[in-house]
């Protein structure tokens, strides 16, 4: 698919709704997202396909081997080409040859080998103890659900938020239902491809158990998320603990974390404005609260996007769409 049919499919995404516009052209929300990433930070050259990189033999990074896996497991019938397509999907631009040589390396060149790596269990989620303290920045996220009561007709209003424990560093919407599409969009348009832009190596994914998504089967659920995680080529244990029973460190960093989000849709609520109107102050407020919100780190006063930036060791550049106002 060259550069204009890309912008085309863009272009029509915005006007007729993406998930539709996923399911005519046959590609998913992830690789649409992607394509719109690369098109606001470098116009019609981040639509061009990029020259894949080829890894010789035992020399791929381990990151990157992990990520091979992780769909392997997910998509156990795709060959080398196929699982290729994929990464390019998640932006990892891997030769056929290479993804072919992690194959091997792993004993799962052959279908049914593959199939039977799939099958293999996987460590189940837990409410057990979680590392979180330990944990460094972007390892360990949360995710929780906030109500801001009622709005125009009585429609109820739920701020669905990430935060990652160490950073600090959070995403969140603004949505009128609690439902697994709505959770799939935070994680698909923004927490993943800013967890991507900034290199992190997320080993948990904490669920606060008042997080009710309308998701009555607990493994249905889980295997949802996991197939999500993995797309993009991310495997984190999943946890899941009651809020009732939550360190105080975490109920701090929710609370804290919280005010900042309702000091930016309250005033807004009682002045009836638009649903569209308070997405866009919510998504000003947060990246202004990433970007330049000082808070105490040990013994220094940083913006979560600089305490990662000193955690790492490297300068890491959010892409130009971060820093823009988008409707969803």
């Amino acid at each position: 698919m060259d550069s204009k049919e890309k912008q085309n499919i863009l272009a029509e995404g915005q006007k007729y709704g993406i998930t539709a516009t996923c399911e005519k052209y046959g590609i998913s929300r992830t690789l649409y997202y992607r394509w719109l990433h690369r098109y606001e930070t470098k116009g019609m050259e981040g639509l061009r396909t990029r020259k894949a990189l080829t890894s010789p033999k035992n020399r791929t990074p381990k990151a990157l081997e992990e990520k091979v896996l992780t769909l392997i497991r997910t998509y156990p019938a795709l060959g080398p080409r196929e699982i290729k397509y994929l990464l390019e999907e998640i932006d990892v631009p891997l030769s056929e040859s290479a993804v072919y040589n992690i194959m091997k390396r792993h004993n799962l060149s052959r279908r049914e080998q593959r199939m039977a790596f799939s099958r293999k269990k996987l460590p189940k989620s837990t409410s057990g103890t979680l590392p979180y303290e330990a944990s460094k920045s972007g390892e360990c996220w949360f995710f929780f659900l906030t109500a801001c009561g009622y709005w125009q007709d009585g429609k109820p209003l739920y701020i669905y938020s990430i935060i990652d424990y160490q950073s600090r560093i959070a995403c969140s919407r603004l949505y009128e239902t609690l439902s697994m599409d709505c959770f799939e969009d935070l994680l698909t348009a923004a927490a993943l491809p800013v967890a991507q832009n900034l290199g992190f190596q997320t080993k948990y994914l904490v669920f606060l158990e008042d997080a009710q998504l309308q998701c009555k089967n607990r493994n249905l659920f889980e295997e949802k998320v996991h197939e999500i995680l993995h797309a993009s080529g991310f495997d984190p244990e999943l946890h899941f603990l009651k809020s009732d029973a939550l360190p105080k460190e975490i109920l701090s960093l929710r609370e804290s974390y919280t005010k900042v989000c309702l000091s930016a849709l309250m005033p807004r609520l009682s002045q009836s404005e638009p649903l569209s109107s308070l997405k866009i102050a919510l998504q000003r407020e947060i990246r202004r609260y990433n970007l330049s919100h000082q808070m105490l780190y040990e013994d220094l006063f940083l913006s979560p996007l600089e305490f990662h930036r000193r955690s790492i060791g490297v300068g890491t550049i959010l892409p130009l769409w971060a820093y823009m106002d988008r409707d969803y």
